[in-house]
């Protein structure tokens, strides 16, 4: 009796684990389109972790009211000079795909809203600048170096993660966005 009992919950958990890695669904060909834009591909299927935090306009926003669209969390600070040479690329990326399509969360690593205030105020930037004053999210994505960037797919699943600038605007990056949002 109890061999059987193991039995079905090996099973189970068989079933179980399989079903979870259907859901990461990255082709062997968009894994080498990511890796060759500098984007490493997640070995398994991992769902983002929610936040809220504040923006520079003083709103409360959660990760999770971005799903149905492509994120890009980024981590970044006003100190940080490669963090804001990869800005004017992001803010094309934003641009080009359109906020309904992919939204941009630039998380300010222990920055307050005044500071990304002013800092908004004086560069043209038109994607979400949060404030991280206290560190939560970085410490909840384990953030050691900066800039990284999340690339987090509409279901709120982590396709994959960048260390250092990246060109944002690429047309490859953009056309593997398309693709995968004409799946859904």
């Amino acid at each position: 009796k109890k061999l059987f009992l193991w039995v079905v919950f090996i099973l189970f958990l068989n079933f179980s684990l399989a079903s979870n890695s259907k859901k990461l669904a990255l082709s062997l060909d968009e894994k080498k389109i990511l890796k060759s834009i500098g984007i490493t591909p997640v070995k398994f299927w991992l769902k983002a972790n929610d936040f809220s935090a504040i923006m520079s306009d003083g709103r409360t926003v959660r990760l999770k009211d971005y799903y149905g669209r492509f994120v890009l969390l980024n981590f970044w600070a006003t100190w940080c000079y490669p963090c804001l040479k990869e800005m004017p690329d992001l803010e094309k990326a934003y641009q080009s795909m359109g906020k309904e399509r992919l939204v941009i969360l630039a998380v300010a690593m222990g920055e307050n809203v005044e500071k990304i205030k002013k800092f908004s105020k004086k560069n043209s930037f038109t994607f979400p600048l949060l404030s991280d004053e206290k560190m939560e999210i970085t410490k909840l994505y384990d953030v050691k170096n900066i800039p990284v960037t999340y690339l987090i797919d509409p279901e709120g699943i982590v396709l994959g993660r960048a260390l250092g600038i990246r060109n944002w605007s690429s047309p490859e990056l953009m056309v593997f966005i398309k693709s995968r949002l004409e799946k859904i």
